[in-house]
């Protein structure tokens, strides 16, 4: 599949939202209706009012610029920390393909971009949550260098990975 990578445009943040979607896992028949799943306040705040100099995301689309998937990472203070929260200073990504784009390498592609991006902007790690048993996500992520850190009390993982030296 033939596919580039590029800065986020404002006309993508829909497609962000429908991506944030797809990053929930959830078994499908447990997984409540987008509208009222992205109004939960721990999972808006991902998105809510996106555009703060903090708020990064790339988009992978095909030859004709039709979005496949995003990454994003935003900053997160104590107060509204996220699943993958582990400090202030160290932002927190979140990743979502259309299904029918994941297990071709466009996931990992993103990811080591959002890496690059974040060290450019001279973040020393970045961290992000992830269900353990999404094993397919969990392999990409260790695969790309992140560790986990801390298991939250719903069982999820927060992994980190480091950029730059302390």
């Amino acid at each position: 599949m033939n596919y580039f990578i590029r800065t986020y445009q404002k006309q993508d943040l829909p497609f962000l939202w429908d991506m944030l979607y797809h990053s929930i896992y959830l078994p499908e028949d447990e997984k409540p209706a987008k509208d009222e799943l992205l109004k939960e306040p721990s999972i808006e705040k991902y998105l809510k009012d996106w555009g703060r100099a903090t708020d990064h995301a790339l988009i992978a689309a095909d030859d004709w610029g039709k979005p496949l998937g995003a990454i994003w990472m935003r900053l997160f203070a104590q107060e509204s920390a996220g699943y993958g929260f582990i400090d202030e200073e160290t932002p927190e990504i979140g990743m979502a393909l259309l299904p029918e784009c994941r297990g071709k390498g466009m996931g990992g592609s993103l990811l080591r971009a959002l890496c690059d991006l974040a060290c450019s902007l001279n973040y020393k790690a970045v961290s992000l949550s992830v269900d353990p048993q999404n094993r397919q996500a969990v392999h990409l992520y260790e695969k790309t260098g992140f560790v986990k850190v801390k298991e939250d009390d719903g069982g999820s993982w927060v992994m980190r990975k480091q950029l730059l030296k302390d």
